[in-house]
């Protein structure tokens, strides 16, 4: 198994902690590590360092080494994009350079994770996708988050109501309104989109020629080319390239896992507020303060 770790993204909604040129992967606002140094080592007890490949924009790769120094995984594999084109291209960009760099078969199974993302426990995380590697030999597998709230700042999955570990998805729907949001709390088989997949690079690939012909037309030719045809590219992202598309979809729950995608200063909140709500971080003395 291959980890592809999509670390190219601006990450504007935490501005302006989070900024163009130091984005929210690289920023330690949860715990003392950078939440991207906290992906890599949510992998590294699944994986070697060797078997994790980054995928990120030229201007992000000191940033990318010095981040891997902090945990030792400086055998992790740095790609980098020619110019932003979204996480389909990102993820072919990667798969191709399993196959021509690192001489993957087609059986090797990839799981594509965003960088930025808070996953805990970890031992937690990490059995489930090792039970989840069967089902992804011929399916497209995503995990889905279950929902603590009618939440619409995230897209959502439906799924069949089902005790199996896998589901078959229905249907990827987009940001919904309150009303709706609710809807999907109270029927049950709705989960957070969280963005990560898990395949075989055989499965991608067919799935790839059968709905995005414009990515395998510069695919097919090999690592280096797509490097200097990267501009020729669609700018789409898996879900809307594949994910919605296809016949092959199942999503695994998180069940017993915290998830939160950091991406406002009410996730950060939520995640290190105090008893009375507070968040502080630094040399601060508080008084009769609560929800601050």
């Amino acid at each position: 198994m291959k980890i592809i770790i999509l670390a190219g993204g601006g990450g504007t909604r935490l501005f302006p902690l989070s900024r163009d040129c130091y984005p929210k992967q690289f920023l330690h606002v949860i715990g003392d590590k950078s939440l991207f140094a906290q992906t890599i080592e949510r992998f590294l007890g699944l994986v070697e360092a060797k078997d994790i490949i980054i995928v990120t924009n030229e201007r992000y790769i000191f940033h990318v080494q010095a981040e891997l120094k902090t945990i030792n995984a400086q055998e992790a594999h740095i790609i980098t994009e020619p110019m932003g084109k979204n996480t389909a291209p990102a993820i072919a960009l990667a798969q191709s350079y399993c196959q021509d760099v690192l001489e993957c078969d087609n059986n090797e199974i990839l799981f594509v994770s965003p960088s930025d993302h808070l996953i805990k426990p970890i031992d937690a995380f990490q059995n489930l996708i090792r039970n989840a590697q069967d089902i992804a030999k011929d399916s497209v597998v995503t995990l889905g988050i279950k929902p603590t709230k009618p939440e619409i700042g995230y897209g959502y999955i439906e799924a069949e109501k089902n005790n199996n570990l896998a589901k078959k998805v229905i249907s990827f729907k987009e940001k919904p309104d309150l009303a709706t949001a609710k809807e999907y709390i109270t029927s049950g088989n709705y989960y957070w989109n969280g963005g990560m997949f898990m395949f075989s690079i055989a499965t991608m690939q067919d799935e790839l020629i059968k709905y995005m012909p414009a990515i395998i037309d510069i695919t097919q030719n090999g690592y280096q080319y797509i490097v200097d045809n990267f501009a020729d590219m669609p700018d789409i992202s898996i879900d809307y390239a594949v994910a919605e598309k296809s016949q092959k979809m199942m999503m695994i729950p998180m069940e017993n896992i915290y998830w939160n995608d950091i991406g406002s200063f009410d996730a950060i909140a939520e995640v290190l507020s105090d008893k009375d709500k507070n968040v502080f971080k630094g040399d601060i003395l508080a008084e009769n303060c609560t929800d601050t």
